[in-house]
């Protein structure tokens, strides 16, 4: 077994935070955990399997010494590094969005097409499925093959948490002051995030990158897609509400044994259902899931089928897919 030296680029943000949690956990057999931050992190010391590591500046990283480098950063750091990483030789896996729709790059969602790593060649360079794509597909490739669907409409409940740390920071800031009878401060927002709901529709929850990636990972450019996103006053836990039509038949009157969703990391409920609450505390406690309630068949439209999920946006769609992505790549490609 090969032993792995990896970095983790946004090593001070959630996602960043979590991979490195999970890395420690891992199969994997790693040699080294390099922490990478921008100017404003740069110092900062992290606790990893009992040493304190140092997060260094992307400035000054020898790429060379990475086998892999996980980009857990915005679109703009991506553009500006991943393919200096890249070219060093390190394989770059990109969450950041960046490199979704360029053709010679592919674009990966563990477990569901897989076998496109071995297309890392091309660029050294492998993007990973925005949060959304990865919990509606997954969760439709447990019920039905997502080769034969003919459409699908996903709602998404978005946490303040897909806006980062300044998200979590405002909702909770805003929740504070309005319970201590105080104005509300806006910053990201025109309008007061807690204990409201607002229309979203911008580049973390943007209706053409989510349809345009869903289709690429499909295969079916004509694909009839519709999307509906709102901010909801949620720290973390991105739900969706799904409705989907396939070309064959999809039997959901029969009886799910144990194992049902274990391939796509679907955990089915039968007789509850999860929030993002309960669904996040289940998160850290260890149980990396996305978790799928209440399947039935669409009124008046035997052949649509709906259902309800709930997955940790940070732990799961975040660092866990990333992780997934890894573990396949170094131990069936490389």
């Amino acid at each position: 077994m090969s032993s792995w030296n990896i970095a983790v680029v946004g090593a001070s943000g959630q996602v960043g935070k979590a991979l490195v949690d999970l890395l420690q956990f891992s199969n994997l057999s790693i040699d080294n955990i390099g922490l990478i931050g921008s100017d404003n992190s740069e110092g900062e010391t992290v606790r990893v399997s009992g040493k304190n590591l140092t997060i260094e500046n992307i400035n000054t990283v020898d790429w060379s010494q990475y086998h892999i480098a996980f980009f857990a950063v915005n679109q703009s750091v991506s553009q500006q590094y991943a393919r200096l990483v890249a070219q060093s030789g390190c394989i770059v896996i990109d969450a950041s969005g960046c490199f979704a729709q360029e053709d010679n790059i592919p674009l990966v969602l563990p477990r569901i097409n897989d076998s496109l790593l071995a297309d890392f060649r091309n660029e050294n360079i492998i993007a990973v499925a925005n949060p959304v794509v990865s919990q509606a597909l997954r969760t439709v490739a447990t019920l039905t093959d997502i080769r034969q669907l003919l459409q699908l409409h996903i709602t998404n409940l978005i946490p303040a948490s897909f806006y980062g740390k300044n998200g979590v920071e405002q909702l909770a800031n805003q929740s504070a002051r309005l319970l201590n009878g105080l104005p509300a401060e806006n910053e990201l927002f025109n309008k007061q995030m807690a204990f409201n709901i607002l229309p979203l529709n911008n580049a973390l929850a943007d209706e053409v990158t989510i349809i345009e990636e869903i289709r690429k990972i499909t295969g079916d450019y004509q694909l009839s897609i519709t999307i509906d996103a709102m901010l909801v006053p949620v720290f973390y836990g991105l739900t969706q509400s799904l409705t989907f039509t396939s070309s064959t038949p999809v039997n959901i009157d029969f009886g799910y044994d144990d194992s049902f969703g274990l391939e796509y990391g679907v955990t089915l409920m039968t007789s509850d259902y999860p929030t993002p609450v309960t669904q996040v505390k289940a998160e850290q406690e260890g149980l990396q899931s996305i978790h799928l309630a209440d399947i039935r068949y669409n009124h008046g439209h035997s052949e649509q089928i709906k259902c309800f999920s709930v997955s940790d946006n940070i732990r799961f769609l975040g660092a866990q897919i990333l992780l997934e992505t890894a573990e396949k790549l170094l131990t069936e490609y490389l």
